[in-house]
């Protein structure tokens, strides 16, 4: 299956420089300066992070992991475009599931207010715009689940889970899916943490709290500690993602 729709369908191919950073890119260095000016970094998951869930969604449909498809944090529904586009043309026997509050953040605990990163409300975006992208794609509706995850988690989770997009941004959030999302994986499901920053495997200076969200590795680290799976790192340019594959 292609991929290019993931850099085409949004603008997430966001490297090259448009028309006006190109020429002023050419008059500075004509003057010798050593600057040079390229598009701003998406504020939400940019086309990277999108083809490592393309390559290893594919991988649970390739290995045929039995199970369906959750998307815990879908946020305006980007990332779940990318699921149902690959569920609908490779596995149509799937079910695609996409969890949110579409409230955006709810009230921190200490847990979470002490890395200062976010607030409530952060990223919210409404059920309406998540629908609405669907509809203009002409793309089949994922199973919508509508509220914050202590009310639809566990229990509106399908029985057999193959592949599981974790974006909970937050320490109680992540703590509180992980254990439920962990227990209907099948073996050789893959399991994607959305943003896991690990300096000691890549650090980088200037990150931002966005880049990082430092209470999704505490609790992703705290609930594998004592599990036969590892957390791998993968390359995402702002960001970095982790992944398990279920043993």
């Amino acid at each position: 299956m292609d991929n290019a729709f993931i850099a085409t369908t949004f603008d997430w191919d966001h490297r090259t420089p448009t028309g006006w950073q190109m020429f002023v890119n050419k008059v500075m260095r004509k003057l010798r300066l050593p600057v040079r000016l390229t598009p701003a970094p998406s504020d939400m998951a940019n086309v990277e992070a999108r083809m490592n869930l393309f390559h290893l969604l594919e991988q649970t449909v390739a290995n045929k992991v039995p199970g369906d498809v959750v998307d815990v944090g879908c946020n305006a529904g980007d990332s779940t475009i990318v699921m149902q586009r690959v569920i609908t043309t490779l596995a149509p026997e799937k079910q695609v599931h996409a969890y949110d509050s579409f409230e955006g953040l709810p009230e921190l605990t200490e847990n979470d207010a002490k890395d200062g990163v976010y607030g409530k409300g952060y990223m919210a975006a409404g059920l309406d715009l998540f629908t609405r992208k669907f509809k203009a794609l002409n793309l089949k509706m994922p199973h919508t689940h509508k509220g914050w995850f202590e009310a639809t988690i566990p229990s509106e989770l399908p029985e057999r889970i193959s592949f599981a997009l974790i974006d909970g941004d937050l320490y109680e959030s992540t703590k509180h899916v992980l254990p439920h999302l962990y227990a209907r994986m099948a073996p050789g499901a893959i399991g994607m943490i959305a943003v896991y920053y690990d300096e000691k495997i890549f650090p980088r200076k200037g990150v931002s709290g966005g880049y990082m969200s430092p209470g999704v590795k505490r609790a992703t680290d705290e609930f594998f500690k004592d599990k036969p799976e590892k957390i791998s790192l993968l390359y995402a340019n702002e960001y970095s993602n982790g992944y398990f594959r279920k043993l």
